[in-house]
């Protein structure tokens, strides 16, 4: 039976179809203070991108599920790899994302051991600040702490497209955390379990956040935690599968965890703003029959009768 290497902590990648992104990001983590065992999760990318993503990387703890299982299972393989390992914090993070050098240094002392999860302070990495006034500054902010909208059933960054002069620089309590980085130690896996897979993609982070919450842990912001978000994603801002995740998603956080208020309010705008909106109207009824999971098959097909 072969022996399995016992390890501190774990870093924990999805990969889909982004060879060259993930291992900027796996360089950055290796070249680290502290750095921890990095764990990559394949999500269905092509034969050719595994194989330049092992070039790339020799030696790579790379698992390959073998199909787009989303972001919340793509992770749990991960996570649960890691905590068979013997890793005391598991990170959750982005593979487009360049870490400062103090990273896992900090954040593993911040969270090992305790009753709480951190968020860090991110940034747009160069050259991808969402305005071109803004372009290649470095120290314009992404995140800097999170809070959850309940008017509107979504999560909002503190600090978005703000130049950091300091003014977020404290530690503080938080609703969310974005999973583009989130520490988690060994004892709150333990205690809550771990990404809600029928999420499949987006708001799986902030129902994290939420649950963690209602369980007593705490969820903080840390600004001496850094890194750099190379911010554009896979599916882009305003995709049909962002329309439809988000819109199917926001549903299940509004059952989950509001008011009676909120869930009527989520009503209406479903049947009096929505309901001409194909990609809209799928997603609240395939929430209302417990249609959960990976939908693309059927966004791709509405999308492509819209002419999207």
């Amino acid at each position: 039976m072969k022996k399995i290497t016992k390890i501190k902590h774990a870093a924990v990648l999805i990969n889909f179809k982004d060879a060259k992104m993930t291992a900027i990001c796996v360089k950055s983590i290796e070249a680290s203070k502290d750095a921890p065992h990095i764990i990559v999760v394949d999500n269905g990318s092509s034969v050719e991108c595994i194989a330049e993503l092992r070039e790339l990387c020799p030696g790579l703890d790379l698992i390959v599920t073998g199909a787009n299982i989303g972001f919340s299972a793509g992770n749990n393989v991960g996570i649960k790899k890691a905590l068979k390992m013997g890793a005391e914090v598991v990170y959750i993070i982005n593979n487009d994302t360049l870490v400062d050098p103090n990273l896992f240094f900090r954040a593993y002392r911040y969270v090992a051991g305790k009753n709480r999860i951190a968020g860090a302070k991110i940034y747009y990495a160069k050259g991808y600040e969402y305005h071109e006034s803004q372009k290649n500054q470095g120290n314009i902010i992404w995140y800097a702490g999170g809070f959850f909208d309940w008017s509107m059933a979504v999560s909002r960054h503190y600090g978005i497209d703000e130049v950091d002069m300091g003014q977020y620089d404290k530690i503080k309590p938080v609703d969310f955390i974005t999973g583009c980085f989130i520490a988690v130690p060994r004892a709150v896996f333990k205690k809550i379990g771990m990404l809600d897979e029928p999420f499949f993609l987006y708001l799986e982070d902030s129902d994290f956040s939420l649950h963690a919450k209602s369980k007593g842990i705490e969820v903080m912001y840390n600004p001496s935690l850094v890194l750099h978000h190379c911010n554009g994603g896979s599916t882009g801002a305003a995709s049909p599968l962002v329309d439809y995740y988000m819109t199917r998603n926001r549903f299940f956080i509004g059952k989950r965890y509001g008011s009676w208020r909120l869930q009527f309010a989520l009503l209406r705008e479903a049947i009096l703003r929505n309901w001409g909106n194909p990609i809209r109207r799928a997603a609240f009824l395939d929430y209302l029959f417990g249609r959960m999971g990976n939908r693309n098959d059927l966004i791709f097909s509405i999308a492509k009768k819209m002419g999207k």
